[in-house]
């Protein structure tokens, strides 16, 4: 290679590295809050150098991202990135961690909160059925006008949809069960589609610098041990710490989601480290917080895990097993068929939360 192309290449990768470096440098601190039982805050800091995604006009439409801060141990202990700064408003508490009625991801508490002080916090929000949606600088304000019905007018106040069931952001547009609980689709400025919009990813940041995960289950002669290791911006682990054991009796195969007995993985693409435990004629799932569940059948193939118990299914840990019939979520929603209390055969979707709706 010619000089002359070395220095081209030199300065191009050059460029390259800090036009990533800068997408990912925030500065400040906006919307500070604190947690219901005051151990946590959290606030944002928006894009210092420029916003990788449409250049908003109004402030709290510029991108950044939100910062957990753990208030005992004076130190951020997660971030996430999010399109709009202003969505801050939009977050939510629960035992385990802090999460997004919309696209950001969740972000793992160090410790728990009392769910009573969390429910004690949330009667005290002056508009609790009420939240916003914000897509590509649109903000919609979502209201429960009745149970199960809902209303969604633009910042203006406009009512734009009344009278539907569930409404939940996708890329680039939404997904609505309307009045006859029936699936339609609409764009980012709520026009009606006749299919599903368009879902392709336009930025997808992702950080260098993140904490690295590794799992692995050794076999002794009586048991299997599972163990994790923690590492940063590296998958070089020297040192792992043995976190729960399963006796072999009776244990006919056992291995991570990804059907093998090694996992690895970082904050930027987070994976479960639920472990399937094959019994030959039955399954068990053991996970860190349930334990361990046992089912006939399961389906790693379908995200979330497919399951099955006495004929019926259900979608691990966000359903039980009571569904005649369960369909592949489409999106944010799954079809079923289940036996009513009259014994008839009832006909509805589920949500990624475990909501039902009936048709």
């Amino acid at each position: 290679m010619k000089l002359t192309y070395k220095i081209i290449l030199g300065i191009l990768i050059c460029t390259f590295i800090a036009l990533y470096w800068s997408s990912n440098i925030t500065e400040g601190e906006y919307y500070r809050r604190h947690s219901p039982d005051g151990q946590y805050s959290i606030y944002a800091s928006r894009d210092k150098y420029f916003d990788m995604k449409i250049p908003f006009s109004k402030f709290g439409d510029a991108g950044g991202k939100i910062h957990l801060y753990d208030e005992l141990e004076n130190k951020v202990v997660g971030s996430s990135s999010i399109d709009m700064i202003s969505n801050i408003n939009e977050l939510f508490w629960n035992e385990e961690e802090l999460y997004s009625k919309g696209s950001m991801k969740n972000i793992k508490l160090p410790r728990k909160i009392n769910t009573k002080i969390i429910d004690e916090s949330y009667k005290s929000f002056p508009v609790k059925d009420s939240w916003n949606l914000f897509i590509q600088g649109k903000h919609y304000k979502v209201n429960e006008i009745s149970h199960r019905r809902l209303a969604v007018s633009d910042e203006n106040g406009k009512l734009l949809l009344q009278d539907i069931e569930y409404i939940s952001r996708i890329n680039n547009g939404f997904q609505v069960l309307n009045k006859n609980t029936e699936i339609e689709y609409y764009d980012a400025e709520l026009n009606k589609l006749k299919n599903a919009p368009d879902t392709k990813t336009k930025c997808n940041e992702v950080c260098g610098n993140v904490t690295t995960y590794g799992l692995k289950i050794e076999e002794t002669e009586k048991y299997y041990t599972l163990k994790k290791a923690v590492g940063f911006t590296n998958y070089d682990f020297h040192n792992y710490d043995a976190i729960d054991s399963v006796n072999k009796a009776k244990v006919k195969d056992i291995y991570f989601l990804n059907k093998k007995r090694k996992l690895k993985y970082d904050d930027n693409f987070p994976e479960k480290e639920d472990v399937i435990i094959d019994f030959g004629t039955y399954f068990g799932i053991l996970s860190n917080q349930y334990g361990i569940e046992y089912f006939d059948s399961i389906d790693l193939n379908k995200t979330p895990i497919k399951v099955m118990r006495n004929n019926l299914y259900g979608y691990y840990n966000i359903t039980p097993t009571i569904y005649l019939e369960l369909e592949p979520f489409k999106f944010n929603l799954a079809k079923f068929k289940k036996i009513g209390p009259s014994g008839e055969n009832r006909n509805g979707y589920v949500d990624r939360e475990g909501n039902t709706y009936y048709k």
